[in-house]
């Protein structure tokens, strides 16, 4: 069908704009069904904003749901479920409306983002929340940027590496040093250094997916997309699951990991995502990443308030100085020159700092 650039003479820049704007067409019905009187009052809140401020609460909150999950099912697993349905969902709302399934090409592609951003990224993350409160993990999260850089040295060559830019990554590193000095310098706590390793790793494979996503843009809406990747990431986990023993009967999972599952989908995968997507439509990318210095405040709050975890002054002032790397390291990153023969630069800067939805 014409929609998936199968047929007809439209290029590729052609199918991609009248892809962006169904999506942001789509994006922006779902806003007004969801928070109809609110966005009354675009003269005080655009829905620009609103959809910022949705990201920027919704995603924090995954953490403490994530963690509440795991309390009853292992952590692989809880991801497969949920990035399975999830994806699920989104594939067949876009074939319902005539969505063409995407080529092999495409596919092999889909299954890579999908495999590094949902299925490795997000699982292992599920994965050590069972050792550590979201609070911390939503912290270390949040260092993706740093990681992207280190990935841009080889994708992305001709980009330029500041003063700011390594301050910035010194800072991030040292922010998590004081969080996790007692577990460096002491007797670790049970599983503590295995979750922030676990995190690590998943940070890692956040980054080389985000890379790798800007470097292989599909004719494809975004949302169709990321539909995609959510449902072969989830797919892709369930022989890991089985394999490495992270798995429970699904009759055994109880009614709170259901809740959690449910509450992920719809305001982690679906509500956030859709917010995410019309936000980065309508506004420049650097007001949007304000949501991922928020998402960390939000995971930490509501950790502490629901789920009684420690907040010390050393977790407060390792999150700030973390986060202030983060920021440094968002402003002082200069993407390579912009020239015929190289690759668009803005396909390929630092995109946001997308933590997991």
């Amino acid at each position: 069908m014409e929609p998936s650039g199968h047929h007809g003479t439209r290029t590729p820049e052609r199918l991609n704009e009248t892809h962006t704007k169904a999506t942001f067409a789509t994006a922006e019905l779902f806003l007004f069904m969801y928070f109809p009187a609110s966005l009354r009052l675009r003269r005080y809140l655009t829905p620009s904003y609103l959809a910022v401020a949705l990201v920027s609460f919704f995603w924090g909150t995954t953490y403490p749901a994530i963690r509440v999950g795991v309390a009853h099912m292992p952590g692989l697993m809880l991801a497969s479920v949920r990035q399975t349905l999830a994806g699920t969902l989104l594939v067949l709302f876009y074939l319902l409306k005539g969505q063409a399934l995407p080529r092999p090409s495409e596919m092999g592609k889909l299954l890579m983002m999908g495999l590094l951003l949902l299925g490795i990224s997000n699982g292992l993350l599920s994965w050590a929340e069972q050792y550590l409160p979201s609070g911390l993990a939503a912290i270390m999260a949040a260092t993706c940027p740093l990681a992207i850089v280190w990935f841009s040295i080889w994708f992305l060559p001709g980009a330029r590496f500041t003063g700011g830019l390594y301050l910035g990554m010194v800072l991030g590193l040292c922010g998590i040093a004081i969080i996790f000095s007692p577990e460096i310098f002491h007797t670790p706590t049970h599983g503590f250094l295995l979750g922030a390793g676990l995190i690590l790793c998943s940070v890692v494979s956040w980054s080389g997916g985000t890379i790798y996503a800007a470097r292989h843009p599909l004719p494809l809406p975004l949302l169709y997309a990321t539909g995609w990747q959510m449902l072969l990431g989830g797919v892709t986990l369930m022989p890991i699951c089985a394999v490495s023993g992270q798995y429970i009967p699904l009759t055994r999972v109880p009614s709170e990991a259901w809740w959690a599952i449910s509450y992920l989908i719809v305001f982690g995968s679906m509500i956030g995502y859709v917010a995410y997507v019309y936000a980065i439509s309508t506004l420049p990318p650097a007001q949007v990443s304000i949501y991922a210095y928020i998402n960390p405040l939000v995971a930490v709050a509501i950790g502490a308030w629901w789920l009684k975890e420690p907040v010390t002054l050393r977790t407060i002032l390792g999150a700030g100085v973390t986060l202030g790397g983060v920021y440094l390291v968002q402003k002082s990153f200069k993407p390579a020159s912009s020239s015929k023969s190289a690759s668009p630069p803005a396909k390929a800067e630092i995109p946001g700092v997308r933590t997991h939805p």
